[in-house]
């Protein structure tokens, strides 16, 4: 039972009592009860659920974004989440820097629009990067047209995250629909829509900062249900593997290999070296007929028969070594 002002006369008729700050609850047990306030007027929207499931997208997308802003910016980029929150759209607003790179974005599978802020010395430090500076200097000013659009670039890369990230959820194919440098222009939603608000931590050369990505609820109505603990899990596996398997795929397919074949070995002096001649015939330890080693890197990998390819030499494999 609460305590109340205690000089009340309640033969005067009803008053309005004023509620004292109550001690701190606990239980049988003698254990603090976590209560938590409830604002009736901002009701959360968002289900247990759909926040873990989103937090889980959101670390995949940290990792693959990391990696990438990484290449662009040629150096080190840690990017986590820290935090994420419901609040309303205009108390989002209202929390961000009056000087900051925003974007609206927009989806063909949400029914409204999505934004992403970075904070300016986030911006800042990516463009020195990207520029060919350190990424470490104070920069206190508007963004210029030239450096909006080398921004706009960054996100367009971020935006492929965001999709690869998105894979077992949706076909999330984001694009930039409009950009601000104060986020009071932005009118995304209504002030008083309630959304999901993702914290990132950007480290860029020791220096630390983050972005968001607010997600309104109206807008990520549609998706939501795909959003289930049933739906995710997959002989079990969840999502974050399954991201991080394509990630690892993707990116394995593009990378070059040296590939060599070893015709033989011989053995000869520095003078006969130099005394070599066009013409000469070196004589290796290994015949024409025989199978030759071919090798990945550093690693003997399979065994060739050599041969031509039209005019061009070439290698048939015959076998894997094991």
């Amino acid at each position: 039972m609460e305590d109340f002002d205690e000089d009340l006369d309640l033969e005067e008729g009803p008053k309005v009592f004023t509620r004292k700050k109550h001690a701190m609850i606990m239980d049988d047990t003698g254990e603090h009860l976590n209560i938590k306030e409830f604002d009736f007027k901002k009701p959360s929207k968002f289900a247990k659920d759909h926040i873990r499931l989103l937090e889980i997208v959101h670390d995949s997308f940290a990792t693959i974004s990391e990696t990438h802003l990484s290449m662009q910016t040629r150096t080190t980029v840690e990017i986590s989440l820290n935090m994420i929150e419901q609040t309303t759209f205009g108390g989002y607003i209202e929390s961000l820097s009056d000087r900051c790179y925003i974007c609206t974005l927009k989806a063909p599978i949400f029914d409204g629009d999505v934004v992403l802020q970075f904070r300016e010395e986030a911006a800042f430090a990516i463009l020195d990067r990207l520029l060919g500076g350190k990424g470490t200097e104070k920069v206190e000013r508007e963004m210029s047209e030239i450096e909006i659009n080398l921004m706009n670039g960054i996100i367009k890369d971020m935006l492929s995250s965001f999709k690869d990230a998105w894979v077992n959820v949706a076909a999330l194919d984001m694009k930039i629909k409009d950009v601000e440098t104060n986020p009071q222009f932005i009118r995304a939603v209504v002030s008083n829509e309630m959304c999901l608000v993702l914290n990132f931590g950007i480290t860029i050369n020791e220096e630390m900062s983050y972005f968001t990505f607010c997600l309104p609820y109206s807008s990520i109505k549609p998706v939501l249900d795909k959003l289930s603990t049933r739906s995710w899990l997959t002989d079990g596996k969840t999502l974050h593997d399954a991201s991080k398997g394509n990630m690892i795929s993707k990116n394995i397919t593009g990378v070059d290999l040296e590939a060599s074949v070893i015709l033989g070995e011989t053995k000869a002096t520095i003078s006969e070296i130099q005394n070599l001649e066009k013409g000469d015939v070196i004589r290796l330890s290994k015949g024409v007929s025989k199978p030759m080693d071919m090798s990945i890197g550093e690693h003997n990998i399979f065994k060739v028969q050599p041969g031509l390819r039209g005019s061009s030499l070439a290698v048939q494999i015959i076998k894997l070594n094991k």
